[in-house]
């Protein structure tokens, strides 16, 4: 297996940012977030007082902005319902990770009524900001009487990070199938806009999941599905390997990205590992050739090891995972929000001068075939 000279430091002491509460919504776990970094500036300092009006601006903490965050949670029981829901929750950061405030009620809940769309609840949100407005994609679980649940791909936007519209489920054929794992790109390349997303349906093999590309002419769609851009590498450490977008791709110029995803692994005993992956992106031809997309790829250039990325003690966890849905620049680094074993949240960061090295000099062969 191809190892690679990249040094991640687990921020915070490796310790949780954000652990299960005692708020109701909350009990079981706290993990999957969107992650966005505000620097001080005329538009940023609105957003910055509305989200923390119990704050001067001129508070020594807030002198270099603040770490915005959208996690996931679930209670760890959740009565009357066939699954134990997930609700969106939000608390502010230094870019220290000294925190700031933490949110009692959830931002976003799921819908009320059994036919609603995210009725079993709001997963795994990525937040992109496209000029004044954030918009959030997540995954919604909407009842099914077959299959209890039925995921699909939904959208909520906003102007300050605090209050949310939902727009629904995404408009095209992108929700043909199941569908996670939906990502927007921060902008337009050529005109257009693009999504990740990874569609599934039942009997599919973890094996042949990919990550698909989707092209539409705004940000809210309607949008178009040009199908796979890369499939997983078979590890033969494990059984099956499967592979889904984490947070929203970094800007590099040129109509390149950097992006950070996920493989998920499972074992002949059923026992899984998730790891993080990095990526390099070229869109400059993405909507008339999606195979050229992908330039380089890094798996895996972290793995769970410590405690809280190995287990936890809810019923709710699943153990040997690191999972993300929210990474940003700040200084020299690129910084990432992650889960860990479903259950608590995390961050960690990596050199961006090392990480683009190694996906510039990297490939798109199989790292574990020697």
């Amino acid at each position: 297996m191809k190892t690679y000279p990249i040094t991640v430091e687990r921020c915070n002491g490796a310790v949780p940012i954000i652990v299960p509460g005692s708020n109701w919504w909350e009990t079981g776990v706290t993990f999957n977030a969107a992650a966005l970094y505000l620097e001080r500036s005329a538009a940023n300092d609105k957003i910055i007082q509305t989200l923390l009006p119990m704050r001067r601006l001129s508070d020594a903490d807030l002198h270099n902005g603040i770490i915005v965050i959208h996690y996931r949670a679930r209670p760890e029981t959740d009565p009357g319902l066939p699954f134990v829901r997930s609700f969106i929750g939000l608390a502010l950061f230094t870019p220290e990770f000294k925190p700031l405030y933490r949110y009692k009620e959830p931002v976003i809940f799921p819908e009320p009524m059994p036919d609603g769309a995210d009725y079993l609840g709001v997963e795994d949100p990525r937040i992109t900001r496209i000029g004044n407005t954030f918009t959030m994609v997540y995954c919604g679980l909407k009842a099914d009487p077959e299959t209890v649940y039925h995921t699909q791909l939904c959208t909520a936007r906003s102007t300050d990070l605090l209050h949310w519209e939902k727009l629904g489920p995404m408009r095209g054929d992108i929700n043909a199938h199941y569908n996670k794992d939906g990502v927007l790109f921060p902008g337009a390349e050529q005109g257009k806009y693009y999504l990740l997303h990874r569609p599934w349906w039942n009997g599919l093999p973890h094996a042949d999941y990919a990550m698909n590309l989707a092209v539409s002419n705004a940000p809210d769609g309607t949008w178009r599905d040009l199908g796979p851009i890369m499939h997983s590498f078979h590890n033969p450490r494990f059984k099956e390997s499967w592979i889904g977008a984490g947070g929203v791709p970094v800007p590099l110029g040129d109509g390149r990205y950097m992006m950070i995803y996920h493989t998920g692994n499972s074992r002949a005993d059923s026992t899984l590992e998730y790891d993080l992956d990095a990526a390099l992106l070229d869109m400059r031809h993405a909507e008339t050739d999606p195979a050229s997309v992908v330039r380089g790829r890094i798996e895996h250039f972290m793995v769970p090891e410590t405690p809280e990325e190995l287990g936890s003690s809810s019923t709710l966890q699943v153990q040997n995972v690191l999972f993300t849905c929210g990474s940003y620049v700040y200084g020299d680094h690129l910084y990432i929000v992650y889960g860990g074993a479903d259950t608590y949240l995390l961050a960690a960061r990596v050199e961006i001068a090392t990480l683009m090295r190694e996906l510039e000099a990297a490939d798109l062969k199989n790292p574990f075939v020697a």
